[in-house]
Parts: C-alpha cells; sequence; structure tokens
C-alpha cells in the first residue's frame, strides 16, 4: 500500500521494476538499477505477485458518489452563474433532487473540468456602446505597421502615496511572523501624503515628469501642456509626424485645452472610452511603482525626489517593449468582443 500523501510510482516505472524481477533480478539488484527505495520495490513486486497486473485494478478504490448526470448538473449550475458557491449548490441539490453529498465532493466535480475559486479581476465597466467603440478602434489601427506606435506620446496621470500603495503587498512569512516588522506595511493616518503627476513618453524614452499641486483643472492641463508637451517632443526626437495620445477625462476635453492643441497643430490619437487597458502608461506607471519600493522618502519633498530618479532612469528596452505590446493589446480587445482585456 502506498504511504499516504506520498504520490504512486508511474506504470513505466513499476513496469521497469516488474520487468527486473521476471528476468530473476534479486530486489537488491533492482535497487542498484533502478535508484528507487527497497520498500517501494518490494510493495511493486508484492502487488504483481497477488494481482498479475502492473497498474490499478479497474473499480478499485472509493466509489464515486455522484453519477454523471448529477455531475453534469453541477457544472451547469456553476456554468449558468458563476458567482454561485458550492454551499448553494449543495442545498439546491439536497431541495430539488434529494441528493446530499459535501461542498467538497462539489468543488472536485468543478476541479474535473478546471473550475477552481479565485478572487474575481478588478476591471472597469464598460457598456455596450463602448464596447462598439472599443471594437472600432482595434479594427482601425491594428492593420497598422508596428513602427507607427513609435511615433505616439503616450500620455496620462497618475498618484504615488508616501507610505506606499494602496493595493496589495505580499510577504513571504511563517504563522508566527505576522507582526515581525519586516513582514508588515506601515500606515499611518490619512496615508501620509501623496503626489500626483502627469507625464508623457514614447517608445525611444520619457518626456517630462510634471508634478501636480491640488486638484486638476482645465486650465491646468492646459498650462501643463504648453510648458511640457512640446518640449518632451523635442526632447525625443520625434519628427513632424508624431500624434498626441490622452484619454477622455472631462479636464482632457475642456474647451480650453482643444483650443491649445488646434492653436498648436497637435495631431490626437482618436481615443475610445473606458480604455485604460490600451494605454501602455498605465502599465509604466506599475513599474514605477515596483521601482519605487526599493526608495525610502520620508516626506512629500523626498517622494518627488525618488519618483524623478526612477523615471529618468527608465530604461528604452522596457519602453520600448511597452509600446510593442500594443497591437497585442488590440487584437485582445477584438478577442474579448470589446470587453476589458488582461492588460
Amino acid at each position: 500500500m502506498t504511504p499516504k500523501n506520498q504520490k504512486e510510482y508511474s506504470y513505466d516505472k513499476r513496469e521497469t521494476v516488474i520487468k527486473h524481477y521476471l528476468n530473476g533480478d534479486s530486489e537488491r539488484d533492482i535497487v542498484t538499477k533502478t535508484f528507487m527505495p527497497r520498500t517501494s520495490i518490494h510493495r511493486i513486486i508484492a502487488k504483481y505477485k497477488s494481482t498479475k497486473c502492473i497498474g490499478n485494478l479497474i473499480g478499485r478504490g472509493r466509489k464515486r458518489k455522484t453519477t454523471p448526470q448529477t455531475d453534469r448538473l453541477i457544472q451547469r449550475k456553476i456554468k449558468t452563474d458563476r458567482r454561485k458557491s458550492a454551499a448553494s449548490v449543495k442545498a439546491e441539490l439536497k431541495t430539488s433532487l434529494n441528493i446530499a453529498i459535501s461542498e467538497s465532493t462539489i468543488r472536485r466535480r468543478l476541479h474535473e473540468i478546471g473550475l477552481h475559486g479565485r478572487v474575481a479581476r478588478k476591471k472597469p465597466y464598460v457598456n455596450k456602446v463602448n464596447r462598439g467603440k472599443r471594437l472600432e478602434y482595434a479594427r482601425t489601427y491594428r492593420e497598422q505597421p508596428l513602427g507607427y506606435w513609435d511615433n505616439v506620446i503616450w500620455s496620462d496621470e497618475s498618484k504615488f502615496n508616501l507610505f506606499g500603495s494602496d493595493g496589495k503587498v505580499m510577504v513571504w512569512r511563517t504563522t508566527k511572523e505576522e507582526l515581525d516588522p519586516k513582514c508588515m506595511v506601515p500606515t499611518v493616518k490619512h496615508g501620509g501624503g501623496n503626489v500626483k503627476c502627469w507625464g508623457c513618453f514614447s517608445s525611444c524614452g520619457v518626456g517630462n515628469l510634471v508634478f501636480i499641486d491640488g486638484n486638476m483643472t482645465g486650465e491646468m492641463y492646459r498650462d501643463i501642456l504648453d510648458k511640457n508637451l512640446l518640449q518632451s517632443v523635442r526632447k525625443l526626437g520625434l519628427d513632424n509626424q508624431w500624434m498626441f495620445q490622452q484619454d477622455n477625462d472631462p479636464k482632457h476635453k475642456a474647451a480650453i485645452v482643444t483650443n491649445w492643441l488646434t492653436r498648436k497643430g497637435v495631431e490626437q490619437l482618436k481615443w475610445p472610452s473606458s480604455s485604460p487597458d490600451l494605454n501602455p502608461i498605465e502599465h509604466l506607471w506599475d513599474e514605477i511603482e515596483r521601482r519605487m519600493k526599493n526608495e525610502q522618502p520620508k516626506n512629500e519633498k523626498d517622494l518627488k525626489e525618488c519618483l524623478t530618479r526612477v523615471w529618468n532612469g527608465l530604461e528604452v528596452t522596457v519602453l520600448k517593449k511597452l509600446v510593442d505590446s500594443v497591437p497585442n493589446r488590440l487584437n485582445e480587445v477584438i478577442r474579448l468582443k470589446g470587453y476589458p482585456t488582461k492588460y
């Protein structure tokens, strides 16, 4: 009998042992040839002597608590409502069909078809109209050559907290290290302060990083573009064919901003609403967040200095890889019929 919590040896290994046994080799000789424990060799040979079978006999082991029809019913209930719990399926089976099975059995039946309980990802809601616009955008631009995206200036705003990210921080620890300082994330009242910034980049480098004091208005945004956008274009050495990308935030679409862009002759990339997954700068902010974990800013001034240093230290290879992901993002939008993608 195989010890508890130990997987059985594969059929090929067991077959090798039996071949040596039938050739007249002793258990000690088989151990030398197969590098398997002698106890395992003994069990395999003993089982073969009693059953005359190398593999497991059909019908051995614990019987299934469910029939194929019940299995399909369980799977259909979950496929119809992915948020239904194993406990509710158990109660429904008991009430409607008088079938009494455990929640563990229900989970095993779902595991058999590849369904596992996981935390649902949070993605921006995309309504039917915006799904159509996302699909139209993806179909329009996916045929563009790869070099087309090298001339786009990608832009966005982001916020960075003085005491780390708003999201989860994973650590490796034992059960007794829960309150060990090196396994905790320090927090302070009101978040300890944060800074908001605007930045832009292309496949050949980063543009200016601008810190925003207070709440952004259309006039503030216009001033940021006036002082930094064209300067960033010159800094990156882009030719006259460059395009500017921004999302559809109301501040970005304010008349004062639109008039400035028109007056400066800035060509804008058409942008569908509810599409942060199509903008590679979102992943650039994530990369900066990861690198900021190595920094220890003590106040907002330090935080700004660290962000500026990390921003200017971004490698061109990282930026190029992000921009080169745009065609894949478009294909994913089409594959998922306009719904949010993995990006």
